[in-house]
């Protein structure tokens, strides 16, 4: 039996062409900013990583292997988007008419990238095993075994393992079928699976869920209505920027007819955008998030266009001229040599020309990044060069809080380049076209090894008094009477409100390791906001964040029923 059995020839044609045009794209587009994040990423193997699980990592560090370059990254992303497109056409079973099945798959933009382009993107093995998995439940409907068990298993963890978007999947297929949680083939699936998990889950507990936290929490915002109307329109567009309202339209056309593969289509069609409005309305949601459901959407729309000879006429009207416009704008991405309009190309633009132009002006000092967690991967990949990320109090956690790599820019002297939108007055502009500004630093000093306690709070006056305890985690002395003037300060809202630093509060110039300080420092009540969490950290002067240690509201309420006595 053929693995794609209804795939003819020419079919293949069209998937070699799409294959060529991708490593084409591959081989003369800089790395997207996400993609050198994630190269990172590999160059750290780990059963996870803060914004994602560890498969992105994996296939990237097994392609590089084969090649360091674009390509080389991309290359395990190509195989399997070419898989999906294979699978995807295999699905659709269209033997006549290949030209508007071509206009329909490309009409789809997420196509061009996340589904079956070329780049590295956690999406990529999501659409594939999502894909792939819901071919093999189909064949689990019909003809359940212990064998069909593994590979759902194993395909499941594959899309866990990829993104955590995976769970929305299987969880919308499970409630399409109660059933299954009676079918003792199904509980197979479910242990072969959790065992397969279960490094990656040791990882999560090991460094307190900081996935989870993050995007279930950190990113959560007040109530809004900012996003809802956003995402309504952006997952429009990203079904067809012309044709979106045909693909909804005509979805309501089909027909479950009691079959629970169908079912489960529906489900999860419907559950994703469902879940993801309500969503919307606590956080933004990136057009892409829907990209796991897309290859179901085409799934369950085609045979309604297709079959209907005025609706395929006037999707080939409005999606062919968005189909050019794709093909204009890829190339666009990939030619260097055409200057970059507005903003348009700043994630991939000149990205190796970029990072040179740091380095010869750095003259050979540590290449330092202030708030962009996509540039240190940018300038160790092409300039071959390893570099620091530092952060402000207000800037958006990632990986490098969980890597110490930082530490060992310690007494370094760094060539810090600092974004305009943390600086306006930022001039220099790079060779990608963003702005920044340079400062250096004779000698760098990290904090993020120094573990913050409180011991006790209470008011004392109009200030409330925290009783800090600071650690050294490191083995290297923490030199409190230095030139980076290592301070502690609180937050609120992630802005700073006030600092002090150590030296002052505990006269003392070295921190030895595992050497504890305790001291008190006091946060006046005017300055802040008794009903909301506050945050007190260390930083350096170059307002590069240490470690943070949250005071909730409910130890600020209890601090102010145990008043001290204030001093007559």
């Amino acid at each position: 039996m053929r693995l794609f059995s209804n795939l003819e020839k020419k079919h293949y044609f069209l998937i070699i062409g799409w294959v060529i045009i991708n490593i084409l794209q591959s081989i003369f587009t800089d790395l997207h900013s996400d993609e050198s994040y994630y190269w990172l990423y590999s160059t750290h193997l780990s059963w996870g990583f803060f914004d994602h699980p560890p498969m992105t990592a994996f296939l990237i560090y097994m392609g590089t292997l084969i090649s360091y370059s674009e390509l080389g990254v991309r290359l395990l992303f190509l195989v399997l988007s070419t898989l999906t497109l294979a699978a995807l056409l295999n699905e659709l079973n269209e033997k006549k008419d290949l030209l508007f099945l071509s206009i329909f798959a490309l009409s789809f933009p997420l196509l061009h990238t996340h589904i079956a382009g070329f780049l590295a993107l956690p999406d990529t093995p999501l659409v594939f095993f999502t894909l792939l998995f819901f071919l093999t439940y189909k064949k689990f409907l019909k003809s359940p075994s212990f064998l069909l068990s593994g590979a759902l298993a194993m395909i499941a963890a594959a899309m866990i393992y990829s993104k955590y978007h995976a769970f929305l999947v299987l969880g919308f297929v499970v409630l399409s079928n109660l059933k299954l949680l009676k079918n003792k083939y199904f509980w197979t699936t479910i242990i072969i699976a959790i065992v397969l998990l279960i490094p990656h889950i040791l990882w999560q507990f090991e460094n307190e869920f900081p996935t989870f936290r993050y995007h279930l929490f950190e990113r959560t915002k007040p109530l809004q209505f900012k996003y809802f109307f956003d995402n309504l329109i952006s997952q429009v567009l990203v079904a067809g920027p012309l044709t979106g309202v045909i693909v909804f339209y005509h979805l309501k056309k089909f027909r479950i007819q009691n079959d629970p593969y169908k079912r489960a289509l529906v489900f999860n069609i419907i559950g994703f955008y469902a879940f993801l409005t309500i969503m919307s309305f606590w956080n933004r949601i990136e057009a892409h998030y829907t990209v796991a459901i897309t290859p179901l959407l085409m799934i369950a729309s085609y045979p309604i266009i297709s079959n209907n000879e005025k609706t395929k006429k006037w999707f080939k009207r409005l999606s062919v001229p968005i189909i050019v416009l794709f093909f204009m704008l890829r190339f666009y991405m990939a030619a260097d040599f055409i200057p970059n309009v507005g903003a348009l190309k700043l994630g991939f633009a000149n990205r190796e020309s970029t990072s040179i132009q740091i380095q010869e002006l750095a003259k050979g000092k540590t290449v330092a990044f202030f708030n962009n967690y996509a540039s240190p991967g940018m300038y160790e990949f092409y300039a071959k060069e390893k570099c620091l990320h530092l952060a402000t109090i207000d800037y958006r956690f990632s990986q490098f809080d969980l890597w110490d790599d930082v530490l060992n820019g310690n007494n370094d002297s760094l060539f810090i380049v600092i974004p305009s939108r943390l600086d306006p007055t930022a001039t220099s502009v790079l060779k990608n076209g963003k702005k920044v500004k340079y400062k250096s630093t004779p000698s760098f000093q990290s904090l993020k090894k120094t573990a913050i306690k409180c011991n006790n709070l209470t008011q004392k006056g109009s200030v409330i008094v925290t009783d800090i305890e600071l650690v050294n985690n490191s083995d290297k002395n923490l030199f409190l009477e230095h030139e980076t003037m290592p301070s502690i300060a609180f937050a609120q809202d992630k802005k700073e409100i006030q600092s002090s630093t150590l030296f002052e509060l505990t006269n003392k110039k070295i921190l030895e390791p595992n050497e504890h300080i305790a001291f008190s420092f006091e946060i006046p009540m005017e300055s802040v906001d008794l009903n909301q969490q506050i945050v007190i950290f260390t930083k350096t002067n170059e307002n590069n964040r240490g470690t943070l240690l949250p005071i909730t509201t409910e130890q600020i309420q209890h601090a102010l029923s145990k008043q001290m006595p204030t001093q007559p």
